[in-house]
C-alpha cells in the first residue's frame, strides 16, 4: 500500500468522496486493512436513515410488521444488569453489547421511524446513553416514545426534530414529555422543530433552552403563553411558527404586560402563519435593527386591504427578503371584496426597503401594468428573486381576465434589475416586442437562470426564444406557470432557449 494512503488527511478526503458514491465501497474498505477500518466505519455509521441497523445489534430485537421494533429482554440481563454497568462486555452476550457500543459512538445523525416497544426500558436506557457523539436527530410519528427520546437526547445533541403527527393516536404521552423535560436540560440544543397535534408538547420548557438559535413550532394547540415564553430566548435568530390558533385579543394584552421584557431580541428570520393583523402585531414589537427576512403565510379571508397594517410594520424593518403567501377562495365569502387583486399602491409602503427577494405568492394574480414594473425596478434594483403571483394564479380568475403586463416588461426588468436570478411573472405574451433595437452586449452578463412565464396563450417559439436569449443569456430554464393546452410549445421553447445563438438575431 502506498504510504500516502496512510496519511489521515488524505484518507479522510478519499472516504468522503467514496461516501458520496455509496456505502458498499466503504464496506469493502473496512475489510481492506486495519488502518482503513475505523475511518470507513465512521462514515458508514455517521448518518442512519433508521435506528433499526443499530437496534438489531442487541439481543431480544425483533420486527413486528414494518413499523414496530420490539425488545424481549432475556432474564439473565436483569440478573447481571449492575455488573454490566460496571464493566461493559463482562457478562453473557458481552460481544453484542461491545458491538453496539462500538457502532453507537460513531452515529452523529439518526432518524427514528419505528415505534419501539419494550417492557424493560430501565435496562435499555443506559445502553442508549452511549450515543454521546449524536449531534442531530429526527423522530417521526409513532416513533415519538420514551425509548426513542432517551436514545436521542445525547450530551452533544445540537438539532432535534420531533414530528408527532396530526392524529390523536400519534400524540406522545404526558410521560414521554416529562422524560423530555428532564433530558433536555443536559442538551445544548441549537435547533429544535416540534410539529403535530399534541397539547403535551407545550410542556417542553422552551424558555429554559437558552442555547436555541433556530426554532420551528407547527403545533395545532399553540397558546399565547407559549409564544411569549419563547420570545425571551436570547440567541434565537430563526423562528418558524404556526400561529393560526392565536387570538389577537388575547395576545395584545399579553405583550403589553411584558413590555419591559426582551421580545425576540436576536431574531433575524421570521416565518409565521397567522392572520395579517396578528402578524402585524408581532412585527410591531420586534427590534428594528435585526430582522432581515420575513415570510407571512396569511390565513382567513384576507383581501389585499387587510395587509395595510402589516406592510406598514414591515416598512420599518431593514428587510432583504419578504414573502407573502395569500390563499383565499372568494367563493366561500358572502361579500366578495372589490379589491381582490394586489396593486402597486398596496406595495408602495415597502418601496424604501433594500429588498433582494420579493415573493408575492397570491392565489389571484396581482393587477400590475408595464409602468408598474418599471416602478418596481426603481424601488428594488438589487432584486435577485422576484415572484409576482402564484404559478397557478390564472386558474383562479375568470377566463376573460387578461394580464396588463406585456412582454415589454422583460427588457425593463433586464435593464433595471441587473442582479435578478429567478423570475416568476404573469403576463400577456401575445403582444410581441420588437427586438431589432436591443443590443445583446447590454445584457451579456445578466445572471437570470430561471424564468416562469404565466400565460394562457401559446408562445411564439422562434420569436420568444430569440428575445429571451438576448435579454437573459444565462437562462437555463423556462416554464409556464401551470399545465395548459400549449404544453408542447413550452417544451419546444425550453429546448430552444438553450440552442439559440447568444449573439442575437
Amino acid at each position: 500500500m502506498h504510504p500516502a494512503l496512510l496519511i489521515d488527511e488524505i484518507l479522510q478526503l478519499i472516504f468522503d468522496f467514496i461516501l458520496e458514491v455509496g456505502k458498499p465501497s466503504l464496506c469493502c474498505a473496512t475489510r481492506t486493512s486495519k488502518a482503513w477500518k475505523d475511518p470507513a466505519l465512521d462514515r458508514i455509521w455517521r448518518r442512519l436513515p433508521s435506528a433499526v441497523p443499530l437496534l438489531s445489534l442487541l439481543p431480544g430485537f425483533s420486527m413486528e410488521g414494518g413499523d414496530i421494533v420490539r425488545f424481549s429482554v432475556p432474564v439473565h440481563w436483569v440478573d447481571t444488569y449492575w455488573i454490566y454497568l460496571q464493566r461493559l462486555g463482562s457478562i453473557i452476550d458481552g460481544v453484542a453489547f461491545t458491538n453496539f457500543h462500538s457502532y453507537a459512538i460513531r452515529v452523529k445523525y439518526i432518524v427514528h421511524r419505528h415505534r419501539i416497544l419494550t417492557d424493560s426500558e430501565n435496562i435499555l436506557a443506559p445502553l442508549f446513553q452511549q450515543m454521546y457523539n449524536l449531534e442531530s436527530a429526527r423522530i417521526k410519528g409513532r416513533a415519538s416514545g420514551d425509548v426513542a427520546l432517551r436514545m436521542t437526547l445525547a450530551p452533544r445533541l445540537r438539532a432535534l426534530a420531533l414530528h408527532v403527527g396530526y392524529t390523536k393516536s400519534n400524540s406522545p404521552s404526558m410521560a414521554t414529555m416529562h422524560s423530555m423535560l428532564s433530558l433536555l436540560k443536559g442538551c445544548p440544543l441549537e435547533q429544535l422543530s416540534v410539529r403535530g397535534h399534541s397539547s403535551e408538547c407545550l410542556h417542553i420548557p422552551l424558555g429554559s433552552i437558552t442555547t436555541l438559535r433556530s426554532l420551528s413550532l407547527h403545533l395545532s394547540s399553540l397558546t399565547e403563553h407559549s409564544l411569549m415564553t419563547v420570545s425571551t430566548l436570547p440567541l434565537l435568530v430563526d423562528f418558524d411558527v404556526h400561529a393560526d390558533r392565536l387570538s389577537y385579543d388575547y395576545l395584545s394584552p399579553a405583550i403589553s404586560r411584558t413590555c419591559h421584557n426582551p421580545f425576540f431580541p436576536a431574531l433575524e428570520k421570521l416565518k409565521i402563519r397567522a392572520q395579517p393583523a396578528l402578524a402585524a402585531l408581532i412585527l410591531q414589537q420586534l427590534p428594528r435593527n435585526k430582522l432581515c427576512s420575513v415570510h407571512i403565510d396569511a390565513i382567513g379571508p384576507c383581501p389585499p386591504s387587510s395587509f395595510a397594517d402589516l406592510f406598514d410594520a414591515v416598512s420599518t424593518l431593514p428587510l432583504y427578503e419578504f414573502t407573502v403567501e395569500q390563499t383565499i377562495s372568494f367563493d366561500e365569502l358572502e361579500d366578495v371584496p372589490t379589491d381582490k387583486f394586489f396593486t402597486l399602491d398596496h406595495l408602495r409602503s415597502l418601496s424604501k426597503l433594500p429588498l433582494r427577494r420579493l415573493i408575492l405568492d397570491s392565489s389571484l394574480p396581482p393587477d400590475l401594468a408595464d409602468p408598474d414594473i418599471e416602478e418596481i425596478t426603481k424601488w428594488w434594483p438589487l432584486l435577485e428573486r422576484l415572484e409576482l403571483g402564484a404559478r397557478i394564479a390564472l386558474e383562479y380568475v375568470e377566463a376573460t381576465w387578461k394580464p396588463r403586463i406585456s412582454l415589454q416588461s422583460l427588457p425593463t426588468l433586464a435593464k433595471g434589475c441587473k442582479h435578478l436570478k429567478h423570475l416568476v411573472i404573469i403576463l400577456d405574451i401575445d403582444s410581441l416586442v420588437p427586438y431589432v433595437g436591443l443590443n445583446p452586449t447590454s445584457y451579456a452578463s445578466h445572471p437570470l437562470t430561471s424564468l416562469t412565464l404565466c400565460s394562457r396563450s401559446c408562445p411564439d417559439v422562434p420569436w420568444l426564444s430569440t428575445l429571451l436569449s438576448i435579454l437573459f443569456p444565462s437562462l437555463v430554464d423556462v416554464s409556464p406557470g401551470s399545465v395548459c393546452e400549449c404544453d408542447a410549445s413550452w417544451v419546444d421553447l425550453r429546448a430552444a432557449v438553450v440552442d439559440v445563438p447568444r449573439d442575437g438575431p
